[in-house]
């Protein structure tokens, strides 16, 4: 996995370096651990967010390459060299600290 600037949508994004197979784990979550959100924080279930080096650059999407599963980033089907590694954060996140807006839909979190 690499970082890289996408230039078209101008933000920093998680590319995969190599391929992996649909439901293969592409990475394990891992760094500090906190009790509610932060911008960058991933939920992990059992009211606990984690901060990880990699995870803060995997951007939002509904159509995404990638779920989480407890701490691990497991794909949603093959991906391929490239490919940015995205989850959807509504499905995944809970009371998110910095909800936005894309294409008229709010990003927020699935509500507890």
């Amino acid at each position: 996995m690499e970082v890289r600037y996408n230039t078209e949508l101008k933000e920093k994004g998680l590319y995969a370096t190599k391929t992996y197979l649909k439901y293969e784990i592409v990475f394990t979550l891992s760094g500090e651990e906190y009790d509610k959100p932060m911008r960058e924080t991933i939920y992990v279930g059992n009211n606990t967010h984690i901060y990880d080096q990699n995870g803060i650059y995997m951007n939002h999407s509904f159509n995404p390459t990638t779920y989480i599963n407890k701490y691990n980033v497991v794909a949603l089907n093959n991906i391929n060299i490239n490919d940015e590694l995205t989850f959807d954060y509504n499905k995944n996140e809970i009371n998110m600290a910095a909800p936005f807006v894309v294409d008229g839909i709010i990003v927020s979190g699935k509500q507890t």
